[in-house]
């Protein structure tokens, strides 16, 4: 929520405590969990990145606890990645005006018997849809905003560990050991995306390595400028002249991809549609070059070893690197652009990460 007024801590307490009022718990101790709820209902963090990095969390409830319905609830930025996820059974879409009200009424009608919030940040819609579902069991990410409205608050610590780590932690009150849980991050696959990639892909030479760039940045902070990129293309094919590369770009950034393939006959600039066709081609090349986005789970997920470009905020790749793939990460100096980063310097993090896999 970004309306100024309810920005103020005055306000915000009001409304936590509203919700608090609206959604009651018993006192004392919190009552345990039932061994197989009929249905759990997960309300799922909207950028996609985020939503990848619940994938741990979600995987442990599908497969410890076969016999309850997982559901979740997401807007139309992470619905994509949902529609194509094995451990959710079912989709709740949030809508904005003027569907919001239908969109609403669908997900209190669903009554679930556990709602889990895995937000350790003040969260209003989310607390909303908290109060509103009356579930008997709300499990979630410790918060003064929350505390009142969770029957089971779960400590963590938001800013210094994965974001990964937070998310299984949801899991203790189900009974589920959080350290035997794998933090592997899912995601699935469509099939008409990945004959897309495969098109894509043989339309063109053979090439080795094949490298894609990511060069799309949903931030100014996370822009890398189109003279960076073109010297970091001619470093890589100085030194590997049959290096394929495959350019990723969201709309806002096509013209920088289009003008890297002029000006480069060994490189493609792919128009995908939707993040799980860029996901199809990552998943096929040897390497990623990525700015900080949600494409660095997604990576992950399909084991594509990267290098990785951050800005000063340091935070995102504690809490949203790579973990259990090969990579390099580059950083900007605390609180500059990535943009202050040098050719030379990520240049350096392709050659060190290649030449481990090589070996």
């Amino acid at each position: 929520m970004n309306d100024p007024l309810f920005s103020r801590p005055w306000w915000r307490r009001q409304l936590f405590a509203l919700f608090a009022r609206l959604a009651p718990k018993h006192e004392g101790p919190p009552p345990p969990l039932p061994d197989h709820p009929r249905r759990v209902l997960v309300l799922a963090p909207v950028a996609l990145g985020d939503y990848l990095v619940l994938s741990p969390l979600l995987s442990a409830l599908a497969r410890k606890k076969p016999r309850t319905e997982v559901a979740v609830v997401v807007t139309r930025t992470s619905y994509e990645l949902a529609a194509v996820d094995t451990n959710v059974h079912r989709i709740l879409l949030y809508k904005k005006l003027p569907a919001w009200p239908l969109s609403m009424i669908e997900i209190i009608r669903y009554k679930p018997d556990v709602v889990v919030l895995p937000k350790g940040h003040p969260a209003f819609t989310e607390s909303l849809l908290l109060a509103v579902t009356h579930a008997p069991f709300r499990v979630g990410l410790s918060h003064p905003h929350h505390d009142a409205l969770l029957t089971h608050p779960v400590q963590h610590d938001w800013e210094a560990e994965h974001r990964s780590e937070s998310f299984v932690r949801l899991l203790a009150p189900f009974g589920i050991d959080p350290t035997s849980v794998s933090r592997r991050v899912h995601i699935g696959t469509d099939p008409e995306a990945e004959r897309f990639a495969e098109t894509v892909i043989r339309r063109q030479p053979p090439g080795e390595p094949v490298i894609a760039l990511n060069i799309s940045a949903t931030q100014p902070m996370r822009l890398w400028p189109l003279d960076k990129w073109k010297a970091l293309v001619r470093f890589i094919l100085a030194e590997r002249p049959n290096s394929l590369f495959f350019v990723l770009s969201a709309p806002a950034e096509r013209p920088v991809a289009e003008a890297l393939a002029v000006e480069f006959p060994p490189l493609t600039a792919v128009r995908t549609r939707r993040m799980l066709e860029a996901v199809a081609i990552v998943a096929r090349v040897d390497l990623l070059i990525t700015v900080d986005t949600g494409m660095v789970p997604a990576a992950t997920a399909r084991d594509v070893p990267m290098v990785a470009m951050y800005s000063g905020n340091h935070g995102a790749y504690t809490c949203f690197g790579p973990q259990t793939v090969a990579h390099r990460a580059v950083f900007a100096e605390r609180g500059r652009p990535l943009s202050d980063l040098e050719p030379e310097e990520v240049y350096r993090a392709v050659r060190s990460l290649m030449m481990e896999l090589e070996r």
